[in-house]
């Protein structure tokens, strides 16, 4: 899969550097497609850990919720930081601090959902010992 990865990403880089010289409009659109075809690559990839964090979740006896909400918050921080690099890309510095402030506000806002689950999980757990 890393070999993979890396012919990926070496093709889309000689790509938007050609695309630079002639047609630099198209150089943004290469690079998100080659973002795209990566993150795709990735994710197939990733099947076998999301198994893996459901047994651990089944067996600790948390929520699912709790699953649930941890994959929503590995996948804004990706995309947040996918989205922000495509924008320093594009030379737009400052809409790119604002897309990664605009992902730490939503990531904070799911983990207060978390930090109030598991205090109830700890406060069930505490009143049956």
């Amino acid at each position: 899969m890393l070999f993979k990865l890396f012919a990926i990403g070496i093709i889309g880089v000689i790509l938007v550097l050609l695309l630079r010289t002639a047609k630099p409009e198209f150089a943004v659109l290469a690079t998100i497609a080659t973002g795209i075809v990566l993150v795709i690559v990735l994710v197939n990839s990733l099947s076998g850990a999301v198994v893996a964090f459901t047994r651990i979740v089944e067996k600790s006896g948390l929520p699912e919720g709790i699953f649930a909400t941890i994959l929503k918050i590995i996948g804004i921080g990706y995309l947040t930081e996918y989205s922000a690099s495509i924008c320093e890309d594009a030379g737009c510095a400052s809409i790119a601090q604002k897309l990664q402030l605009g992902g730490k506000l939503v990531i904070f806002m799911l983990a207060i959902g978390i930090v109030t689950r598991l205090v109830d999980v700890v406060t069930s757990l505490a009143e049956t010992l």
